[in-house]
């Protein structure tokens, strides 16, 4: 039987913990350092347009072109 172990990176005792983990024989660590958050997440959070604002911006100056011709 696998159990996979979800852990809070950003907490302080995670550390602890992780190397606890990896010195029991019957315990592999893997995937540290992976984000939950997606690259497109990471985007968004630091300011990025999310796909429809940035439809929404494409189509209403689609809209507007001819009067800047």
């Amino acid at each position: 039987m696998i159990a996979n172990v979800k852990i809070d990176l950003s907490d302080p005792m995670a550390a602890g913990f992780l190397q606890y983990a990896r010195t029991l024989p019957f315990a592999t660590v893997d995937g540290e350092g992976k984000s939950a958050k997606s690259a497109w997440q990471k985007a968004i959070d630091e300011g990025a347009a999310t796909v429809d604002e940035f439809v929404d911006e494409m189509k209403a100056r689609i809209a507007k072109w001819p009067d800047n011709a």
